[in-house]
């Protein structure tokens, strides 16, 4: 796990310490280095997870497909909780009607709710794949897994901000 975090601390790192861009260019180069990044943490995702589980060939065939697709879900309704968020801010700062800022908050209800039904399936898959003490890993995996990412990400924030301000002395 160390050395897989270490190849993404550096990238990440630089990213999550940047202020905000402030042309178009630095944004999309922000968003296409972000992109990489997140890649890079879903494939770390995958390859701890096979490890924990230890998968015979055959559960392999059949969990990876359902693994992807959950995958793919969660990167959608991510990107669309991440839009919301951002339209209901934009719509904070103009003074906003009720009716607007009821129907983002619905929308974002409606995304949370439809998320929760792909990780009930994704998990309803999963049991009919995996054997019940690999079941117990990947529920505890999950958890364990980003909770070390967050930390870290702090680390790394925490050890850029420190040493931008021995560098600002």
């Amino acid at each position: 796990l160390l050395a897989g975090i270490i190849r993404i601390q550096q990238p990440a790192g630089a990213v999550f310490a940047q202020g905000h861009p402030t042309s178009a260019d630095e944004r999309s180069d922000r968003g296409e280095e972000r992109e990489k990044i997140r890649e890079n943490i879903e494939t770390l995702r995958m390859w701890k997870l096979l490890e924990a589980l230890d998968l015979t060939s055959e559960q392999s065939d059949k969990f990876l497909p359902v693994l992807k697709d959950f995958q793919k879900a969660r990167r959608n309704f991510e990107d669309q909780r991440r839009d919301l968020l951002k339209q209901l801010e934009t719509a904070l700062q103009s003074a906003p009607e009720d009716k607007q800022l009821k129907e983002i908050l619905a929308d974002l209800e409606n995304n949370r709710e439809q998320f929760q039904t792909e990780l009930d399936r994704y998990m309803n898959q999963s049991k009919t794949i995996l054997t019940i003490e690999q079941q117990a890993k990947l529920a505890l995996f999950e958890d364990q897994f980003e909770r070390k990412m967050r930390e870290t990400i702090e680390q790394i924030r925490g050890g850029e901000h420190s040493q931008r301000k021995e560098f600002e002395r």
